[in-house]
């Protein structure tokens, strides 16, 4: 085969592979590929609790997971609070995938108790309700 005659078969080959690799480099093609979004994360929905006094990060883990020890992982999802020293009108959020109650925790729930009033000792009681001997029932010399 002569030189000039193999070029001449070449040069459709050159061409057509010099066509097929520029579609390959289609910008189209290129865009809709960088234009695809990223996939979605998804972000936990929270519940907003509103603290009352008194309330520890304890009691709103006991109230909305029903376990007190679960107070640490709600700590983590609010790193602007100190779990130890909650204040009245605080916002905690805890994870709707922890909560089995996904009810607001009234506030009597962490009231503090009002302390038991002593009742005034009757006359002839001792403190412990105890009757004291009358002079009458009291044994020995008079």
């Amino acid at each position: 085969m002569s030189k000039a005659l193999r070029i001449v078969l070449l040069i459709p080959v050159i061409a057509a592979l010099f066509f097929c690799g520029c579609a390959t480099t289609d910008q189209s093609a290129k865009q809709e590929s960088a234009a695809a979004p990223p996939p979605a994360v998804e972000e936990p929905e929270f519940i907003s609790h509103k603290v009352y006094a008194g309330e520890t990060m304890a009691s709103i883990a006991k109230w909305y997971t029903g376990k007190e020890s679960k107070w640490r992982e709600i700590a983590e999802d609010n790193p602007g609070l100190n779990p130890k020293a909650l204040k009245q009108g605080d916002v905690v959020k805890v994870r709707v995938s922890l909560a089995t109650v996904h009810t607001a925790q009234p506030s009597h729930s962490t009231r503090p108790r009002k302390a038991a009033k002593k009742k005034a000792a009757r006359p002839g009681t001792v403190e412990d309700g105890s009757s004291t001997p009358s002079e009458d029932e009291v044994f020995g010399p008079k």
